[in-house]
């Protein structure tokens, strides 16, 4: 397992992110180590604790960056987890989160594109659909000033330029 300093800092950058700094160091540990590490020497290494250890193991197993093998003790009876990190998946975890990423881009792109807006301009106020500006007779209900007309067309914009660039990253056809 090579990993280059590229591929090791966007891996490493990628779980803090969805997982958390206690997951990195963790990472850390496992892609500094060649083979397989047990929890135990893994717990040792980090001097944290062997349960908190294994939970941010369980974590990069559920996003499908490591996987393990257990073998039975013979003079215990216990299980021996022997944990490998699978750094080239790194890719298909940012790909899943670019798609999210888009999908609330876009979703939100429908909402600013199917509603009109109403606000009062004061900072503070919030702008409102012109559903709720109805019901409030068109007057701010935090200032009681009163509600004119939004243009949010450079959020539209700024929102499609966004949906665009993530489609193009991820080569989706229109």
């Amino acid at each position: 397992m090579t990993v280059s300093d590229v591929d090791r800092q966007t891996l490493l950058n990628m779980v803090e992110d969805v997982a958390g700094p206690e997951v990195r160091e963790v990472t850390i540990i496992l892609l500094t180590h060649k083979g397989e590490l047990t929890d135990e020497i893994i717990a040792e290494e980090l001097n944290i604790k062997l349960n908190q250890v294994r939970k941010a193991l369980y974590r990069l197993h559920d996003l499908e960056l490591a996987d393990f093998r257990r073998i039975r003790d013979k003079t215990t009876g216990w299980f021996i987890f022997y944990w490998k990190l699978h750094p080239d998946k790194i890719k298909d975890l940012v790909t899943t989160k670019q798609k999210n990423v888009l999908l609330r881009i876009q979703s939100r792109l429908g909402y600013e594109e199917g509603n009109m807006f109403f606000s009062c301009l004061t900072p503070g106020c919030n702008r409102v659909t012109f559903q709720t500006a109805m019901e409030q007779d068109f007057i701010c209900e935090i200032c009681e000033n009163r509600l004119e007309s939004y243009d949010n067309s450079r959020i539209i914009t700024v929102l499609q330029k966004k949906v665009t660039q993530l489609e193009d990253i991820l080569n989706i056809q229109k």
